[in-house]
Parts: C-alpha cells; structure tokens; sequence
C-alpha cells in the first residue's frame, strides 16, 4: 500500500490477503471522518474465512465509527478497536475465522491538547499526531 499507488487514505487502510497463499486480494480505504461507516460494515461482512486482514489508520480512522463497525473489527481478533478515538494511530493484523485475540496490534494514543494548541498556534501544523 503507498500514496504512489493510490490506494492509501484518510481513514482506515485494509489489506486482505489469502492465508492460504500469501497473495494480495485487495486492498481499499474507508474515510472515517467525511465519509460514511455503511460502505465499510458491508466490506467487512464480505471478507472469507481465512484471510488476512491488515488495518491501519492515517489522519482519523474513529470518528464514524459505530457499535457495529467496532463489533466486525473486535471479531477479526482486535482488542483496541473498541478504544480507537479521534486521530489515534493504530495498526492490526488480524484474520476472519480467528478463534483467540490478535497478538499483532498496536495504539499510540494522540493527545488532543497538543493537536489543538499546534493548529491553534501554527495552522500549518494541524498534522501532527
């Protein structure tokens, strides 16, 4: 996944791949803070057991999310998506069909006074997390 191929974005960042064979299956980003959460509910429910399921965030990956949403994620073995707030960096490699937790996720918390006094201060700051 990479800004040169297009296929990175604001929001949340899936890659799926067969766990049988290791080949990539798709890749595609939902914007969470302008777009919709139904367009990632519905991808969700069409991914097959046994695949591999990276995520990651970049810029806001929480805010549209919903109980539901969170509730698909949590059954791909994550842990955190149920704390995921407002521009928080988190990264997940899961899979449909999982039995346990994922031991492969990380958070970094954002913390939000330091976005807002940098945007205040220095609007040509407002990405910094």
């Amino acid at each position: 996944m990479s800004g040169v191929k297009n296929n990175v974005g604001r929001g949340i960042n899936i890659a799926l791949v067969n766990g049988k064979t290791g080949e990539g299956m798709d890749t595609k980003f939902f914007d969470m803070w302008g777009g919709d959460v139904g367009p990632l509910i519905e991808y969700l429910k069409t991914i097959l057991d046994g695949t591999i399921v990276l995520m990651a965030t970049y810029d806001d990956g929480a805010t549209k999310l919903n109980e539901e949403a969170r509730k698909l994620i949590s059954e791909l073995g994550s842990t955190s998506i149920t704390n995921l707030g407002f521009r928080d960096n988190w990264v997940f490699c899961g899979g449909k069909g999982i039995k346990t937790k994922s031991p492969f996720e990380q958070v970094q918390k954002i913390k939000p006074w330091l976005y807002y006094y940098f945007s205040s201060v220095l609007p040509c700051c407002t990405n910094i997390t």
